[in-house]
């Protein structure tokens, strides 16, 4: 008995699903509700007659106007749902197509930067090899017979000079 007392102060909720009622039970009750009302009503039967034809173009007009109803609001949910999944696949092509024009501006920029930077290689191994050709030139110049030496300093001009300056020995 304790257990039972210890769970009364806990609140229950109930979901209830709806399981499929809507139109069609709306209909079948409008049906029954409309033929119950005739049998019941005291009338002759040319008169009952009469009401069920009319209650049967009333409920016919009804059910032709909650369809047109229906399909009208369907039509326009297909509608907002085609134009909002159109945006989406504009936005989203129109983000591919800017991605892939901002890699192609720097694979662009990236193949000018190197031919600019193997212009300006080949143009410093160009100097080098001048450089040094003309550097060999000058050497192989220099030590050809009958050639004079080049001279750098003062130093040489000093040992050759006569007269006891510094640097004869």
């Amino acid at each position: 008995m304790a257990r039972h007392e210890e769970y009364d102060d806990d609140r229950v909720v109930v979901i209830e699903r709806d399981g499929g009622v809507g139109m069609g039970t709306f209909l079948l009750g409008l049906a029954i509700g409309a033929g119950a009302a005739l049998l019941f009503a005291p009338a002759s039967g040319e008169e009952t007659r009469a009401r069920l034809q009319d209650e049967a173009r009333r409920a016919g007009k009804r059910v032709k106007d909650m369809t047109d109803e229906f399909t009208d609001e369907l039509t326009d949910r297909v509608e907002r749902t085609r134009s909002a999944v159109d945006d989406s696949v504009s936005r989203a092509r129109e983000a591919v197509t800017s991605r892939a024009r901002a890699v192609g501006d720097a694979a662009s920029a990236g193949r000018a930067a190197a031919v600019q930077a193997r212009t300006e290689l080949e143009r410093a191994v160009s100097d080098s090899k001048r450089a040094y050709a003309d550097s060999r030139r000058a050497f192989r110049e220099s030590r050809a017979p009958g050639s004079t030496p080049a001279r750098t300093d003062n130093s040489d001009l000093e040992q050759e000079s006569p007269g006891g300056t510094p640097g004869e020995g």
